[in-house]
């Protein structure tokens, strides 16, 4: 975020322009929210014999019990069952119970860290489960779970007619629901106006509490209206007034559309006489609205160019 700054539109002339941004993690990137567990890849001896793929029925309950047994180590913050039970022999030479615990500890402390729901959904294969040339079950898929999906990639290694893993991956994301669909450009128009007049009051106020409440829930459960009084503070200082963009008409840079996140992305700007205000805006669906889960404000000040005469 440049606040502030400097920015030479004319050889001879500078402009002056102000900017910032406050956005609610992206989903995909995720927003915010999104737990990894670093994947543990084991250097594997090829193996003489190859193992059979079992069938599709065992390999939904070799997952979900997986996933169950390490969600039990994060919730009791104690992965000496997990690491005994679950991981092969291959694994635990190389890495001891302390380092195990060590290396994933982070995961105890972190705010909505629960797979439990697996227990009560089928997983969904993303790749055909495949056996590869070390002798490694691969397993790539998600649950479709709410209000979080799960991701996971497990690999497994059969010892004595079990499967034990030497590989894993869990993420695990808020699930953004795209059951809106896009408005027309009208609607697109007064949907960008509204955002940017109400993130204007706040301006003028110099209190976020109101446009805090209209952003989407999403986005107020990672941030707070203190954090976007903090993150906008320089357009207080310069009292900054977006009002005069209310008697234009936006111009939108980019074809406004939904993305593969479900997230409306509006980019465009309106040419005002004093300024040109550009503008980022991105949206989810909620309770039956598009709700603001990003913004980001560029305000470029015009300069007013004089024409200089001597006296003779």
């Amino acid at each position: 975020m440049t606040n502030g700054k400097w920015q030479v539109t004319r050889a001879d002339r500078p402009a002056k322009k102000f900017d910032a941004e406050a956005t609610h993690t992206d989903p995909l990137a995720l927003m915010r929210k999104i737990l990894l567990l670093s994947l543990l890849l084991i250097p594997l001896v090829l193996r003489a014999e190859t193992e059979k793929i079992p069938p599709e029925k065992e390999l939904k309950t070799l997952v979900r019990n997986s996933l169950l047994a390490f969600n039990k180590g994060v919730q009791e913050k104690n992965f000496t069952g997990f690491y005994k039970e679950e991981l092969a022999s291959v694994f635990r030479e190389q890495m001891s119970p302390e380092k195990f615990t060590t290396a994933f500890e982070s995961f105890f402390e972190k705010k909505g860290y629960d797979l439990s729901g697996v227990a009560k959904s089928e997983p969904v294969f993303d790749e055909p489960p495949a056996i590869d040339s070390n002798g490694v079950l691969i397993l790539n898929g998600h649950y479709p779970t709410r209000p979080n999906k799960i991701t996971f990639t497990l690999k497994y290694l059969g010892e004595k007619t079990v499967w034990k893993l030497v590989g894993i991956n869990v993420q695990v994301a808020p699930v953004v629901e795209n059951t809106g669909t896009l408005p027309s450009e009208k609607e697109l128009k007064a949907l960008a106006l509204g955002s940017l007049m109400a993130f204007n009051q706040s301006i003028q106020e110099k209190n976020f509490d109101d446009f805090y409440q209209q952003i989407a829930k999403l986005w107020r459960d990672e941030t707070t209206a203190g954090k976007l009084k903090e993150i906008f503070q320089s357009f207080i200082d310069k009292e900054v007034d977006l009002s005069p963009i209310s008697k234009v008409q936006p111009k939108f840079e980019e074809k406004p559309a939904i993305n593969e996140s479900g997230m409306l992305i509006l980019k465009g700007s309106y040419p005002t006489q004093s300024s040109k205000v550009v503008f980022t805006l991105k949206y989810v669906y909620e309770d039956a609205a598009w709700k603001l889960v990003g913004i980001n404000v560029n305000l470029t000040k015009n300069e007013t160019k004089t024409e200089k005469t001597d006296d003779e």
